[in-house]
């Protein structure tokens, strides 16, 4: 009769164990950032706000095909713009926004996307193999005025283009 109760006090001991640990490791876990709505956005500059300005789905690098991002400073100030790119399924990042975004001047007007005939870029986005995905358009200032479109790599003028939509940070029109 002893063995079995210190048995089923070791056994107890385990259950409780195991219990409070599970409470520590949901206490303390994170959700996982699940692309443009939540993931947490990367420092530009060290000691300036970046701020999530603007959502651009339907971003695509494959086939011949590849997304760019235009986008001019309104500003009367430098600022710093990136374009964080997402793959289909959300999550992290699959480029590194902060490696790079670009400091653009006042009234100056640069590029992000990839290497294409007939497409000058400021900044090669670095990602690639995605067939269709999201990004987000971040800067160090409001004033910034951006269009996004998808064109055809390898002819000048491209064969295809077509223009995407872009909408502030998480707001379509409609909504």
């Amino acid at each position: 009769m002893t063995c079995s109760l210190t048995s089923h006090v070791h056994r107890l001991r385990q259950v409780t164990i195991a219990a409070a640990l599970t409470l520590a490791l949901a206490a303390s876990s994170r959700p996982v950032g699940a692309g443009i709505a939540d993931s947490p956005l990367p420092v530009l500059i060290a000691g300036e706000t970046t701020i999530h300005l603007y959502s651009v789905p339907g971003v695509i690098r494959a086939g011949g095909l590849a997304t760019f991002f235009s986008c001019t400073s309104t500003d009367t100030a430098s600022m710093q713009v990136g374009v964080e790119v997402f793959g289909p399924a959300g999550g992290a990042p699959i480029n590194d926004p902060v490696a790079t975004s670009l400091s653009v001047a006042p009234g100056a007007t640069v590029t992000f996307g990839s290497a294409a005939v007939g497409i000058s870029i400021s900044s090669d986005l670095a990602f690639g193999g995605v067939s269709k995905g999201s990004a987000r358009i971040l800067a160090t200032s409001r004033k910034l005025a951006c269009t996004a479109f998808v064109a055809d790599q390898g002819n000048a003028p491209p064969t295809s283009s077509w223009q995407l939509t872009i909408i502030k940070k998480t707001k379509q029109k409609g909504e």
